[in-house]
């Protein structure tokens, strides 16, 4: 009997925009002929790269795993610190799974996965900023990964290339996915696993900078597309095992025009306090999510506090809606904040000061598209593609981000808790999976 292995890559950002640009490439057109794949995945909310990342690893949404934003919630902070640290999660993952079924994992630069137990580990993560390039980042750099990930491996893997320090300390495109796919390839053939992870996202970098329909972004799915064209190589090359690949996005984007500066509004209700541009003090604040927003609220007797927000962003003309716990519970998102903002289509939010907001708090943007929204609007869908010998020729209409790890574990028949996800079972062969 064939050994399984899993080939898990996320490309951040992929949307179902994306897709008649796609269809147009050979390698993905090939799985969509026979694989399996779905071209409407829907993310969590907020629809946010740790967060979803968080989500495909455990099978749960936010909530539930506890990465309810990019950053970890500081209104003081001077440097917002990001959710590196798999001990955040308050669900197991993919890797604790895999450890208790006795395989070995191994990934390279997966969100929210620094200091999890695993054989081989290069965990997204950097030192806080400045982000400039010397000596000193470069040593700080060694020992993050080091500490966090699997000292070997990891350094091994960042040196292998001369370039690859600097791009992953300052996120330089496009060397940065470019040298991640080689390392890939070469620790695909270098290393003995069972569970593959793999986190690239110059294509979520070319959506903000130069917008979701950019020639930049064309440029990075015709990577992409090469780079799924020699992992098909290298899986038909493995005579004694049975290699399933698996491509997701986590997130799509839209094009924004303007930025909502909420604690703006709030210091001008009375409820945030600035001296010299910074946060001295605050009743509520409004901590953001992209194209959504959390607002905390400290102290007793909220309710006031409550309905003068409420009426100042309802009438926000960047805000489409404004959620109480009870609209908002059953998202998935953060189970603390007292309030939730959508933007509108072309808006987003920033936590940050702005002197120059008007009473909206509204400036123009300085990115072009952005993410965070509610994951079911119209053409803010993902997409995921799975080709391997196990893997039907399928179309799945609809699916979640939180249904593609219990999906996997039902092929590698390991054990797991109860998640928010299914397992998708109509994506592999009759008698390939296991029930557990």
């Amino acid at each position: 009997m064939k050994r399984k292995k899993l080939i898990l890559v996320s490309l951040d950002a992929l949307s179902c925009t994306d897709l008649k640009y796609v269809k147009t490439l050979p390698h993905f057109s090939r799985i969509m002929e026979e694989g399996a794949y779905c071209t409407h995945v829907h993310s969590v909310y907020p629809s946010l790269t740790f967060p979803s990342h968080a989500s495909i690893a455990t099978g749960c949404r936010p909530s539930s795993h506890g990465i309810v934003n990019n950053y970890v919630l500081d209104p003081f902070a001077k440097i917002q610190k990001w959710n590196f640290y798999a001990s955040n999660l308050k669900r197991r993952a993919i890797w604790d799974y895999a450890n208790e079924s006795g395989k070995r994992l191994m990934s390279m630069s997966w969100p929210v996965s620094a200091g999890a137990h695993m054989a081989y580990s290069m965990p997204e993560m950097s030192p806080v900023k400045p982000k400039v390039w010397n000596m000193d980042s470069f040593v700080r750099q060694m020992k993050v990964l080091c500490k966090y990930g699997t000292p070997g491996f990891a350094v091994r893997t960042l040196l292998a290339d001369r370039a690859l320090p600097k791009a992953w300390f300052l996120g330089k495109q496009p060397h940065l996915d470019l040298s991640m796919m080689n390392r890939f390839l070469d620790a695909l053939n270098r290393y003995d696993f069972d569970i593959a992870l793999l986190h690239i996202y110059g294509l979520d970098d070319a959506k903000h900078t130069d917008g979701i329909y950019s020639k930049k972004s064309r440029y990075y799915l015709r990577q992409y597309d090469k780079f799924v064209g020699q992992l098909m190589e290298y899986a038909r090359q493995r005579d004694n095992e049975d290699v399933t690949l698996l491509f997701t996005g986590d997130h799509s984007q839209k094009q924004v025009s303007y930025a909502i500066h909420g604690n703006m509004v709030l210091e001008r209700l009375g409820f945030c306090v600035y001296e010299k541009e910074k946060l001295a003090d605050y009743r509520a604040y409004l901590d953001s999510g992209d194209g959504m927003a959390y607002i905390y609220i400290k102290g007793g007797d909220k309710e006031p506090v409550i309905a003068a927000i409420k009426e100042a962003f309802a009438a926000n003309r960047g805000v489409s809606r404004v959620m109480e716990k009870e609209d908002f519970e059953h998202l998935g998102c953060a189970k603390e904040a007292d309030l939730v903002l959508e933007a509108k289509d072309g808006y987003y939010f920033e936590s940050g000061y702005e002197a120059s907001a008007d009473e909206e708090g509204i400036v123009e943007s300085h990115y072009k598209g952005v993410h965070g929204y509610l994951p079911d609007g119209k053409d803010y869908q993902t997409m995921m593609f799975a080709w391997g010998e196990d893997v039907a020729p399928v179309k799945m209409e609809t699916m979640g981000i939180i249904d593609i790890l219990p999906s996997i574990c039902h092929w590698l028949n390991m054990k797991t808790d109860p998640m928010d996800g299914i397992a998708r079972k109509e994506m592999w062969k009759e008698e390939t999976g296991g029930d557990f």
